[in-house]
């Protein structure tokens, strides 16, 4: 019976780990970035910003549209000019209500009005401008959230890639503390028949501990990596993603000759050129503030001492014409607001451009020198892989030292990630260029 108990218990101790490991996921970068679309939290944020944009939008309908109101109302009073006009309403005056002491001091009466309003707009020409201004900063927000779609899609490239690169270093690291451990093994063998000093297997016995304190820390990097995808992609944190999409190992110099009008229609610059049309129809609409408006309205009503009833009805229609002659400075004020406000967006926009061509200047320089990077990255590690076999082989058969070998094998490892991160680094630059032109770019 206790040996059935320890079974059982030595079962769930083998189990547990298996319940706690995180959940892997494989995903290609397509995969990624199509979750990104529709789980990223800045992406829902920037959709939810222009759905407000355009419910603000909406709003101005009412420059052109009517309002419509029911409203139903009662009241008790003796009040003597509304006790009469009551009665007037409810149609029920008699030749007794003249009596001036009936006048002078009438009963309380009870009144229940139903009545429906309509308001008609006819000429509002500063609401039609605002209407204008309101739409370019619908379309402006609109353009914003495409810019941000694009810019978590160059998030989403960068941090898959950067998993890729910090798994490729933790395999690196790996190898490299086998190497090391393989070597020390060997210091202690020669040590064991007298061939090498106790201070060549301290010297190993430090390499060792080096690399698998840097296998550590490109660990803990990888984990880091692995949550900030997993955030991209608006998975849980403690989801392990697999890439099956890999860099490429020999690419491509990308080129490409950019027009300055081209940059233009990038979605960001363009959301800058809307917000100064919505400033040029604001400034329109603040002078119209100048000129009368025009409205219609109209109204038909019931009255009755029965609440909802509805014994007596009269209508009114009308239209009213308005016109602020003088309002303090109030619209002058505003007026000279609006006018500032849209030079400050022109020189604003003006400023835009001009960084924004020395960002696509900048990304083309990087991915020239990126590129050169790679071609002697690649010869560097070669030289580096080589020099190593060379000396494991002499190590291996007592010519060379410890101490060069771990030195021989600290460099191709070395070499080995700077190759990595010199095609990661032109990944990157490619994915900058790709942002800048808003063009996806096949290597």
């Amino acid at each position: 019976m206790k040996r059935r108990l320890h079974l059982y218990v030595l079962f769930l101790g083998l189990g547990l780990p298996l319940i706690n490991v995180a959940q892997i996921r494989s995903l290609s970068l397509d995969e990624a970035l199509e979750l990104a679309k529709d789980n990223n939290l800045s992406a829902r944020s920037a959709e939810a910003r222009e759905k407000a944009a355009q419910g603000a939008y909406r709003m101005t309908n009412s420059v052109f549209l009517p309002g419509l109101s029911v409203s139903h109302t009662g009241v008790k009073t003796n009040d003597p000019l509304s006790a009469f006009g009551f009665k007037l309403k409810q149609e029920t005056v008699a030749q007794a209500d003249f009596n001036p002491a009936t006048l002078n001091d009438p009963d309380a009466i009870e009144n229940y009005s139903t009545k429906i309003e309509l308001q008609q707009p006819i000429l509002n020409v500063d609401g039609i401008y605002a209407r204008k201004a309101a739409k370019n900063q619908y379309e402006a927000t609109s353009l914003q959230s495409q810019r941000t779609h694009q810019q978590i899609r160059y998030e989403v490239k960068r941090a898959y890639y950067q998993l890729e690169l910090a798994q490729s270093a933790v395999e690196v690291l790996e190898q490299s503390v086998e190497v090391a451990a393989e070597a020390l093994k060997l210091t202690k063998d020669n040590e064991a028949q007298g061939f090498v000093k106790h201070a060549d297997v301290l010297e190993a016995s430090v390499r060792m501990e080096e690399r698998q304190n840097q296998l550590l820390e490109a660990e803990n990097q990888l984990q880091s990596a692995n949550e900030y995808l997993a955030h991209l992609l608006g998975l849980d944190l403690g989801t392990r993603i697999q890439p099956t999409d890999s860099m490429t190992q020999s690419p491509t110099l990308f080129t490409w000759n950019v027009n300055p009008a081209e940059l233009e229609q990038r979605s960001d610059v363009k959301a800058v050129q809307k917000q100064i049309e919505a400033g040029e129809n604001m400034l329109r609409s603040e002078k119209m503030k100048f000129i009368p408006r025009l409205n219609a309205f109209g109204a038909y009503e019931w009255n009755d001492r029965e609440i909802l009833g509805m014994s007596a009805n009269n209508y009114m229609v009308g239209a009213s014409l308005t016109w602020d002659l003088f309002s303090g400075y109030k619209n002058i004020g505003s007026v000279q607001q609006a006018s500032s406000q849209l030079d400050e967006a022109e020189l604003n926009y003006q400023n835009y451009l001009s960084q924004s061509q020395i960002q696509l200047n900048k990304a083309k320089r990087k991915l020239e020198l990126t590129f050169k990077q790679i071609q002697s990255g690649k010869l560097a590690r070669e030289q580096a892989q080589e020099s190593l076999r060379i000396r494991t082989d002499r190590f291996e058969q007592g010519l060379e030292k410890t101490t060069d070998l771990l030195v021989a094998e600290a460099l191709a490892s070395q070499k080995n990630l700077e190759y990595i991160q010199s095609i990661y680094n032109y990944k990157q630059a490619v994915f900058e260029m790709e942002l800048l032109l808003e063009k996806d770019i096949n290597e």
